[in-house]
């Protein structure tokens, strides 16, 4: 006797709900774990550039120090007296011949610039705030005084600081290891 097509004894090449509903339940469970995941690579992708970005200021500063003999100086007349898009674009204009563009000068995980962005239309801005030295060429390699520090904990770990060796280390413990 041969099995009919409603015999129940021949099953055909599909899926139960069942099957299909558990299969569904595994990929949910997936992407739900998964999420988190890739949050936290957005995270450390963003530190990583912030890090490059501070460390090709050091090799912009360091080759403006080269070139000219000493750091860079704003007007000692308007000392702190600058607008913040006067001295970001002080910064950025001093160090685009060595390399350095105006979005070196953003960490990539500032949510207030990119706000400030979309409100105001100043040209500059800037994540990183550059110390002060005097035109005496060895000032800038003295002790282990920051180069540049980040504007605020954007990564967590207390702000990026960039030392004269090139290094950047969080706030919270800036001269580890030293």
């Amino acid at each position: 006797m041969k099995a009919g097509p409603f015999s129940g004894t021949r099953r055909l090449g599909g899926y139960s709900i069942l099957e299909l509903l558990v299969a569904i339940g595994i990929v949910i469970a997936l992407v739900g774990l998964t999420i988190p995941i890739l949050e936290t690579f957005r995270k450390r992708a963003k530190r990583v550039q912030c890090i490059s970005h501070m460390r090709a200021i050091h090799s912009g500063l360091q080759a403006y120090h080269s070139d000219v003999g000493h750091w860079p100086q704003m007007d000692a007349g308007k000392e702190g007296d600058f607008s913040e898009e006067e001295f970001y674009g002080f910064w950025v204009e001093v160090t685009k011949p060595y390399g350095l563009s105006e979005d070196a000068w953003v960490c990539p995980a500032d949510r207030a610039i990119e706000r400030r962005r979309n409100e105001e239309k100043q040209k500059y801005y800037g994540s990183y705030v550059v110390t002060q030295f005097d035109d005496k060429p060895a000032t800038p390699f003295r002790w282990s005084q920051p180069w540049a520090i980040e504007r605020g904990n954007m990564h967590g770990d207390g702000a990026h600081i960039l030392l004269p060796d090139g290094s950047v280390q969080p706030a919270n413990n800036p001269f580890f290891g030293r």
